[in-house]
């Protein structure tokens, strides 16, 4: 699982080096989606071909397939004149987000209870492992680590509830990740200590092949990072000011 993980951040590394041993549609794909989380292509611009080829060091071509991947994702958007631009995070749709994964993985959780073995749980507890060894202070490195191993482990699960038709569900809600929208779209801190509190309390509800414990555990998971409604209300009308501005 560490491996994955590394092979991951390994990607993004060379990817954001601009490195030739990634293929140009690859290294464009993961140079544009990286500076769009980390906020250096901002919610709204234009997402021009000529600046992207310089950006990552490739050619029209792969940055229009990764532009494409990345429309399909919900990071991009293209607008009636055909051009790209970066996506911006309505709140109220973020908050369906959150809103479709409570349910959809918290269903996913109580069909893993009652399959899951000693190898996915054993997965499932080698993530928590890597996560706590992350320490519980939040910096730019220690986030990006996280997502890509909180997205591990409930991909597991997902995997481990053995529904083609679930997964397929889940697939769009899961391509901007809960944290990243929170600590965004919110700008809301993210509680690596908690969420992994949570994560070691659903491995207890799998093990136990409790399937009401476990989508209940799930659900809350994802709806305790949740903001209120006075949050994201507040986050709406800041973007509209901003908009209105323009």
């Amino acid at each position: 699982m560490l491996n994955e993980v590394d092979e991951i951040e390994r990607r993004a590394a060379l990817a954001g080096a601009g490195d030739a041993r990634l293929r140009p549609v690859d290294r464009a794909y993961e140079g544009i989606r990286r500076r769009i989380l980390d906020g250096g292509l901002k919610a709204g611009e234009h997402l021009g071909e000529e600046q992207l080829t310089a950006l990552t060091s490739t050619s029209r071509t792969p940055v229009r397939e990764a532009l494409r991947r990345l429309a399909g994702e919900g990071l991009v958007f293209v607008g009636r004149n055909g051009r790209s631009y970066v996506a911006e995070f309505d709140p109220f749709e973020a908050d369906a987000v959150f809103e479709i994964r409570a349910r959809l993985e918290g269903y996913a959780a109580e069909l893993a209870a009652a399959r899951i073995g000693a190898e996915g749980l054993a997965k499932l507890e080698e993530v928590c492992e890597e996560i706590e060894a992350l320490g519980l202070r939040v910096s730019h490195k220690s986030l990006e680590r996280f997502l890509r191993l909180n997205n591990i482990f409930h991909n597991i699960i997902l995997h481990e509830a053995g529904s083609r038709q679930l997964a397929s569900a889940v697939a769009s809600a899961v391509a901007i990740p809960l944290p990243l929208l929170k600590h965004y779209v919110w700008d809301a801190p993210v509680d690596i200590g908690r969420s992994n509190a949570q994560h070691r309390e659903l491995i207890e509800a799998l093990r136990a092949r409790n399937a009401r414990w476990a989508g209940a555990c799930m659900a809350a998971h994802i709806n305790s990072t949740r903001p209120v409604e006075a949050a994201w209300r507040h986050a709406e009308a800041e973007i509209s000011t901003g908009a209105a501005r323009r």
